[in-house]
């Protein structure tokens, strides 16, 4: 028989990585399950109700339960559920730690947490000990420790993560992937990738809205502004890298036969972003 928990294993939370299109998809291979998945949102920011507005094109889940601290991003989401004729869900907005009582409800199958990176790790956690099936957005942790956490928590509670890498599930990635294994190409020895991707206008905006020109980030700023442009500031490093890695290491088979021996890590300094911020914002 099949049960919810099963359902969102098989199916779920690898539909909530694509891209999902009405009537395209998982729907017409699990009409037939009568239960729907029950979704919590962790995080309906920019991100959070992107994957909102896919469940909702979903006929075999629905979203139980949300929470935000910024409750412009909550008035979003209930906006959009209403429009989409869906019941009300259970809100919470009472704090950073407000959702360990989402993770708590019965009525909460899987969650999906799209929240600044520095929670990423620590909220994963809170729900594989919870035993919620957990998709989690790039990047799913900020240091080798926090990555064995992930495992070790994994492990222990026999919970199921997700990392929701995006790329890996784009139509052209996909295409190669079946090459791959179609053994299109033969004996694989050597994969470049990489990443290219202008964050100029994410990472400083007018504090207005989204992608609005301008230099303000952090207070000042608006959406991912507020807290991702910290980690420019803060950190020398590739902070998501599965963008390129991700789709190599399915192809490679990492961790899946072959293993990564070694990393290095390179970078450069700011200079598009630091003249970016001076031709916009002014010298001082």
């Amino acid at each position: 028989m099949t049960t919810r928990r099963n359902f969102v294993k098989n199916t779920a939370l690898a539909g909530a990585a694509l891209t999902t299109l009405p009537g395209w998809g998982l729907n017409a291979a699990t009409t037939a399950v009568e239960e729907k998945l029950r979704v919590g949102l962790i995080g309906v920011g920019l991100r959070g109700t992107n994957h909102l507005n896919n469940l909702l094109l979903r006929s075999d889940s629905v979203v139980t339960a949300i929470c935000d601290i910024d409750p412009r991003r909550i008035t979003i989401a209930l906006e959009m559920m209403d429009k989409a004729g869906q019941k009300k869900p259970r809100v919470f907005q009472t704090g950073d730690y407000d959702y360990r009582n989402l993770l708590e409800l019965k009525e909460v199958d899987a969650v999906i947490i799209s929240t600044p990176w520095l929670w990423h790790t620590r909220m994963a956690k809170d729900a594989m000990w919870a035993g919620k099936y957990t998709g989690l957005e790039v990047s799913a942790a900020n240091s080798m420790e926090e990555c064995w956490d992930l495992v070790n928590v994994h492990e222990q509670t026999g919970s199921h993560l997700m990392i929701l890498e995006n790329v890996c599930y784009r139509r052209d990635i996909m295409a190669v992937l079946n090459m791959v294994r179609q053994d299109v190409f033969g004996e694989l020895l050597h994969f470049r990738c990489g990443y290219q991707h202008d964050l100029r206008f994410v990472k400083f905006n007018d504090g207005k809205t989204p992608y609005g020109l301008g230099a303000e980030f952090g207070a000042k700023g608006i959406s991912e502004s507020v807290w991702r442009t910290q980690h420019s500031l803060l950190r020398n490093a590739d902070v998501y890298p599965t963008h390129g890695v991700g789709p190599i290491s399915v192809m490679a088979d990492i961790n899946r036969g072959n293993r990564f021996m070694s990393i290095s890590s390179m970078a450069s300094k700011g200079v598009g972003l630091h003249n970016y911020v001076v031709r916009v914002g002014g010298p001082e």
